[in-house]
């Protein structure tokens, strides 16, 4: 977004503060959720979940959320790949 100085005979784009784009944003944007493989969610009622070391957890597939269930702490680490199927 750019302003136009107004009165000149070569008008000028200005790029507004930071602060306008602070102001310009949505005041409640709708929460999103991180999966565990990484992903984002918007509505996790749809999403398989687990409970991690007393945190709720989401999936993207149950696929994943199978693959969670056999290694919990290597699939938060990152060691298990992440499923292609879906279930």
């Amino acid at each position: 977004m750019c302003f136009v100085e107004e009165n000149k005979q070569n008008p000028k784009q200005i790029t507004p503060p930071d602060y306008i784009h602070f102001l310009l944003r949505p005041m409640n944007p709708e929460p999103s959720y991180k999966t565990a493989c990484g992903g984002t969610i918007r509505d996790p009622e749809k999403y398989p979940s687990a409970v991690y070391r007393g945190e709720r957890v989401y999936f993207c597939t149950l696929a994943c959320l199978r693959a969670f269930e056999q290694a919990p702490d290597a699939f938060m680490r990152g060691e298990i790949e992440h499923p292609t199927e879906s279930d």
